[in-house]
């Protein structure tokens, strides 16, 4: 079975409709070179929350109050100060091993998972439930 015979599998649709925060992403193609991915999304209100959120999944992250040389998202205010803000994509929350983007857009303050565990271009089924797992916990935390 293809990867994609898979994601149109019974299956596969019925687990992954159990998801509260996490899709499949289809890819765009041609010189994106991407994938299928599995991504979830917290969004938070402020920058404030973003940082309450990112603590308490226990991300890896340093904030400065002028611009660091390496890249990082576009600024954003907590309590009126500026932060540029410096993370490891590379994150294990919980036990679960995933890669985070932080969002900090003006109205978009969000932590972004993808749970791919085997490949950059494949979900399989097991992804799903690992993602579902992960929600369960976020849940009990008080985090979803």
């Amino acid at each position: 079975m293809s990867q994609f015979e898979l994601y149109q599998s019974q299956e596969f649709r019925e687990t992954l409709k159990e998801c509260k925060i996490f899709r499949l992403k289809y890819p765009r193609g041609g010189h994106y070179n991407d994938g299928f991915e599995l991504l979830g999304e917290l969004v938070f209100a402020d920058g404030k929350l973003l940082l309450e959120g990112l603590d308490a999944i226990g991300a890896d992250y340093l904030l400065h109050k002028e611009k660091p040389e390496c890249w990082c998202p576009p600024p954003f205010d907590v309590e009126e100060i500026k932060y540029w803000i410096e993370y490891k994509n590379e994150c294990e929350c919980f036990g679960y091993k995933t890669y985070i983007c932080i969002g900090t857009g003006t109205s978009d303050f969000s932590i972004e998972f993808n749970f791919n565990s085997t490949s950059w271009y494949d979900v399989i089924i097991e992804d799903v439930q690992r993602a579902i797992s992960f929600e369960k916990i976020l849940i009990s935390n008080g985090i979803l």
